[in-house]
C-alpha cells in the first residue's frame, strides 16, 4: 500500500515542529510579555502556569498518540484507522496554518513559524497523496477524519490543563 510511504511522516513532522516550539516558546513569551499583556492578555493568561518541562510533557504525550495511531493504521491496515491517521494529520496541518496566522496577526516571528512554513506545503502534498492512496468508502473517510481531527483538538485542550497542573504540582518556573 502506498500509505506505508507516508505513515511515519506524521510523527516525524510533528516532533520536528514541536521541538521548535519547545526550544523557543518560553523565551519568546518572556521577551514579548509587554506586547502580549497590552494587546493579547488572553495569551499571557493561557500560558501563565506553563513551563518548558510541562510543555515538553504535553509534546511527549502527543507524540505517543501520533506514533500509536500510525502504528495501528500500519499494523491493522484498517480503513477507519487510516482515516483516523488522515484526520489527525489534517489536524496537525491546520495547526501549521494557525501558527502562520498568529505570526501574521502579531507581525513577527513566533516559535513554530519556520517549521510551519516548511511543513505546510509538504503536509498538503501528503494529504493529497494519502487521500487517493487510502481509497476507502466515503462514510469511513468522514467518520475517520472527524474522529482524527476532533481528537487532535480535544487532546490539545486537555493537555494544556495537564501542562498547568504539572507546572504547579512540580513547582516549576513558568514561561511568564
Amino acid at each position: 500500500m502506498e500509505m506505508e510511504k507516508y505513515v511515519w511522516l506524521f510523527p516525524i513532522i510533528f516532533i520536528i515542529h514541536d521541538m521548535e516550539e519547545i526550544i523557543g516558546l518560553g523565551i519568546w513569551l518572556r521577551k514579548n510579555k509587554e506586547l502580549l499583556d497590552e494587546k493579547y492578555s488572553f495569551i499571557t493568561k493561557t500560558y501563565k502556569n506553563f513551563s518548558t518541562e510541562g510543555f515538553s510533557l504535553a509534546v511527549f504525550e502527543e507524540l505517543l498518540i501520533c506514533v500509536l495511531i500510525s502504528l495501528l493504521a500500519l499494523l491493522t491496515n484498517n480503513e477507519i484507522m487510516w482515516y483516523i491517521w488522515f484526520g489527525g494529520f489534517i489536524g496537525c496541518t491546520i495547526h501549521f496554518v494557525v501558527h502562520i496566522g498568529q505570526s501574521v496577526i502579531l507581525r513577527q516571528y513566533i516559535p513554530a513559524l519556520a517549521t510551519s512554513i516548511i511543513f505546510l506545503p509538504i503536509s498538503i502534498y501528503i494529504i493529497y497523496k494519502s487521500y487517493f492512496a487510502i481509497q476507502g468508502s466515503v462514510n469511513s473517510m468522514i467518520i475517520g477524519c472527524i474522529v482524527g481531527i476532533v481528537s487532535v483538538f480535544v487532546n490539545l485542550v486537555l493537555i494544556q490543563k495537564v501542562i498547568g497542573w504539572f507546572t504547579i504540582k512540580m513547582n516549576l518556573p513558568s514561561f511568564i
